[in-house]
């Protein structure tokens, strides 16, 4: 803001107004100021008192910044109304030296006609919302308490050279108990957004509380045993981690493991998942905002590098980041700075990162749609997570645990009993989902018993090892048909009536003479495939008859020498 100071020697001023009128004016002002707790209200009266003394349109507070070169509007009042504005001015270095002039100034009430400079400009544009722009004078008043600046006090004027010197007088009558009210407004406010984080981060350690003991870590001792070794490699240190694994095999968990043995556990703990969050939206999410920089952005919005300050921030399914972002979070990682969307400063942060993905980032960099730098930069300390199939040893303990658990949520008691033959079919099945679906799976179970007995397998979905690789489902599929070709027994009988199902026991009737399990399987085959005239795949081919894939069964096949076109 571009000061104009008109030198005038305040002495004879004295003589405008008695010393009662002085007292009156004072007392009155005071009054109106502390007349009421609520600031809004106590400022629109102490606007409509002034208003009889001084040809106003408005009343506004704001704040300089000598370091950041900008000036800063806190609220303004004008009849009837009172309203924050949080607006900042960024001034030309000329317009910096005259703001320090003025402060340093030793009278401090000051004419200040802003009509012809540029800051001038920038302060109505700010305000013009609520105050419409045209042109007038200011009577700036610099509020000190000490050698703390709180601020300036600034008389918008009804036109162009509306104050005089009885103004500037009166004016200064209302500097010291306007210094104290903003004063304590000003802490006051700091308070309250101090109180707010506190009752934040309260209700995040909360939210942390009941997740450590909602969902217990079960394995540590048997399939997670090596994982939560290199967890303890971790005490103590800042080190990058990247958590690989399957989608459901607890990498949050995990990341909540390291942050309590890390030296921030006391610290922040940042969670984003980077594929829940929309692609034109990453950018202000992870690195922040300022005002106005697009539609709705009422006010600057920290990102979550700057929330995570000094702790730790997590980024869940970091293999879901658009490459722009990825360049940014490159930069970021580099020169440990955030640069807000909008802004024009680099804002330093001190954040350990701790990344997590269920994708495949080597095949990732092959394609290109994740960039090789950055794989590096969070490819420090790796930790693979096994997928359920590969800790079986674990499925009881996670079963109980999972049913204690839904029936504390549920509020159900006595705790149902699994079925005896339960676990074994449990066993059997893949698990794709790994321990979410496990999870899901028992609550589903225990919502649907009537008899205090879950049988949580009835539930499964059908098994087709849909997510391993080619040469990860062969033996899985070798498996898997002959268990799917006895249930299809059922299929080739005259009896059948439906589809094919697993008997729950074998026939108390056994033959004497008991076939191997190749000769049983080829002489299945061989019945399906004379029955379907050798057709293999399609509508009608023996692999639909035996509900098996046909790549699987011409596998099977091969192996068995079995020719179909003998068959035809």
């Amino acid at each position: 803001m571009v000061v104009l100071i008109v030198a005038i020697d305040l002495k004879p001023l004295w003589g405008i107004m008695t010393p009662d009128q002085k007292f009156s004016f004072f007392r009155e002002t005071v009054s109106l100021i502390t007349g009421s707790l609520d600031l809004e209200k106590s400022m629109v009266s102490v606007f409509d008192f002034l208003k009889e003394h001084f040809p106003i349109e408005g009343v506004s507070l704001q704040q300089f910044s000598s370091d950041l070169s900008i000036l800063k509007l806190l609220f303004l009042v004008t009849r009837d109304r009172f309203s924050y504005v949080e607006e900042t001015l960024a001034l030309p270095r000329e317009n910096v030296i005259s703001m320090e002039n003025f402060e340093q100034c030793k009278d401090q009430v000051v004419l200040s006609d802003l009509v012809t400079h540029s800051t001038s400009d920038a302060h109505r544009k700010a305000i013009s919302h609520l105050l419409p722009y045209k042109p007038c004078s200011y009577l700036v008043g610099h509020m000190q308490a000490g050698q703390t600046s709180v601020g300036h006090l600034c008389f918008i004027g009804s036109h162009r050279g509306c104050f005089t010197r009885d103004h500037m007088e009166k004016m200064k009558l209302v500097l010291p108990p306007f210094t104290l009210a903003m004063s304590n407004m000003l802490k006051f406010r700091r308070t309250l957004a101090f109180q707010q984080e506190l009752n934040e981060e309260k209700n995040h350690l909360e939210k942390e509380l009941r997740l450590i003991q909602d969902s217990p870590l079960i394995g540590t001792s048997g399939g997670l045993h090596g994982v939560m070794e290199m967890v303890r490699q971790l005490e103590g240190r800042d080190t990058p981690v990247l958590i690989l694994g399957e989608t459901g095999t607890g990498k949050e968990l995990i990341a909540g493991m390291i942050q309590k043995v890390s030296p921030r556990d006391n610290q922040p703990f940042v969670k984003v998942n980077c594929g829940a969050i929309p692609e034109n939206l990453i950018d202000s999410e992870l690195f922040g905002y300022e005002k106005g920089v697009f539609t709705g952005a009422d006010q600057s919005h920290p990102g979550r590098f700057e929330q995570a300050d000094g702790g730790t921030l997590f980024l869940d399914e970091v293999g879901e980041l658009p490459l722009p972002a990825q360049v940014r979070f490159l930069r970021t990682l580099q020169n440990g700075t955030v640069e807000r969307l909008g802004g024009k400063t680099s804002i330093p942060v001190d954040t350990r990162i701790i990344a997590a993905t269920n994708k495949d980032l080597g095949a990732m960099l092959q394609k290109g749609s994740f960039r090789e730098d950055l794989y590096y930069r969070l490819y420090v300390f790796p930790i693979q997570l096994p997928p359920l199939r590969q800790r079986l040893e674990d499925l009881p303990s996670l079963v109980h645990g999972f049913i204690k658990k839904a029936c504390i949520q549920l509020n159900i008691s006595p705790l149902p009993v699994l079925h005896t033959d339960s676990m074994a079919r449990l066993r059997q099945y893949s698990w794709p989902g790994n321990v979410r679906e496990l999870e899901n799976l028992i609550k589903r179970s225990i919502i649907l018993a009537t008899d205090g007995i879950i049988s949580p397998e009835v539930f499964l979905p059908k098994d087709d090892g849909w997510y391993l690789t080619e040469e990860q489902s062969r033996g899985y599929m070798e498996s898997l048909i002959d268990q799917r070709i006895q249930a299809a027994l059922a299929n080739l009988s005259p009896r059948a009536s439906g589809p094919a199902e697993l008997p729950a026991k074998q026939p108390e009737a056994r033959p004497q003479r008991i076939k191997s399990l190749d000769q049983t399987v080829k002489e299945i085959i061989l019945a399906a495939l004379t029955q379907c005239r050798g057709q293999v795949h399609g509508p009608g081919g023996a692999a639909s008859l035996l509900s098996v894939h046909p790549s699987t069964l011409r596998h099977k096949m091969r192996k068995l020498n079995i020719n179909p076109g003998d068959l035809r």
